[in-house]
């Protein structure tokens, strides 16, 4: 109904109290739906996947069905996750810096319309021929961790794009992030360790830390490095970040 969000928003302030509305469609990618989240606080959201990757809809086993997806609306069942705070920025799954952050800002750049997997296949090669990885600090905000690594990802759920299963132990809705910092030095170490965990492969224990947090603090210890981070698939706020979980902040229609 609305491709101008502004629109949307106008539609919704004059909406008549006579008129109920049981959710908006969120139709496109994970940045869809946090936009819409952003702009209209406490109205559910139903998610159409039309994105690239579609983290949540993955989540929630929503396939990209309108008529399906008008079933699930019609049983209005609702489920409450958890989102982030990133610098002031509402985040509905996940931030991280390192490499992916690099590519995303890459493919961003040079976009002039939606995006697909092929979009990401020059910017990753680029990004796996660079120099060394940039290293980067996370302090947990009550200061019990402290940790240093070349890619940070601070998240909400299990899976990553391409379904790499960064965080298996993550949840929407536990009310703290999933914090894991990869330790590896190279571009080539971290090009095999999103390959081990795509097939599942045994990962050493040196290889990365992991903890959960309410509150993150990351700092680019490299002051001529990249200091880009992404959000939800998309450009995120530049370094140093302050994340904070707001716990059932997102309210869904689920199957």
């Amino acid at each position: 109904m609305f491709s101008s969000r502004p629109k949307l928003d106008r539609y919704l302030t004059e909406k008549p109290a006579e008129r109920i509305l049981r959710c908006i469609v969120a139709a496109g990618g994970d940045g869809t739906v946090a936009d819409l989240v952003n702009r209209q606080p406490g109205v559910p959201i139903a998610v159409l996947p039309l994105g690239t990757e579609n983290l949540l809809a993955k989540y929630l086993g929503l396939r990209r069905c309108g008529r399906k997806l008008a079933q699930i609306i019609q049983r209005g069942h609702v489920k409450v996750f958890d989102s982030a705070i990133v610098n002031g920025r509402r985040t509905l799954l996940m931030v991280s810096v390192g490499i992916d952050a690099e590519i995303v800002e890459a493919v961003h750049k040079v976009r002039s319309g939606n995006i697909h997997r092929l979009s990401y296949v020059r910017p990753v090669l680029r990004a796996l021929l660079k120099n060394q990885p940039t290293t980067y600090r996370v302090v947990a905000s009550d200061e019990s961790r402290n940790v240093s690594g070349s890619h940070i990802i601070v998240t909400n759920v299990p899976r990553y794009g391409f379904d790499i299963p960064f965080a298996p132990e993550a949840r929407p809705d536990d009310g703290v992030l999933d914090v894991r910092i990869f330790h590896g030095t190279t571009r080539w170490q971290v090009f095999c360790h999103a390959v081990k965990l795509r097939l599942g492969l045994p990962i050493g224990q040196k290889e990365f830390t992991r903890f959960s947090a309410s509150a993150v603090r990351i700092e680019c210890l490299d002051v001529t490095a990249s200091r880009t981070s992404q959000c939800d698939g998309d450009p995120g706020p530049e370094l140093p970040l302050q994340i904070e979980t707001d716990p059932h902040s997102l309210t869904l229609i689920v199957p």
